[in-house]
């Protein structure tokens, strides 16, 4: 014979299983936000990408010889703020 609390949780499967799904799938959702925050940041670190672009062009044109090294020092201090 079964009654209303012989079942799993002692009869408070039903109430508890829905506000513990709901808690735990806001808790996954939450940790893969951050991680995604947190590769999204560790790829687009300060001195990578667009900077490093911009000074490997200088460098290149300083070596062509389009400009001169007091141009290629000037310039390179302005990108470096």
């Amino acid at each position: 014979m079964m009654g209303w609390n012989d079942g799993m949780m002692g009869g408070w499967s039903i109430g508890l299983g829905v506000a513990g799904w709901l808690i735990q799938l806001l808790f996954f959702i939450a940790i893969i936000y951050l991680a995604f925050v947190l590769i999204r940041r560790l790829h687009h670190a300060p001195g990578s990408g667009r900077e490093n672009h911009s000074e490997e062009i200088l460098r290149e044109r300083f070596a062509q010889g389009e400009i001169t090294a007091e141009e290629y020092k000037k310039m390179k201090e302005i990108l470096k703020k």
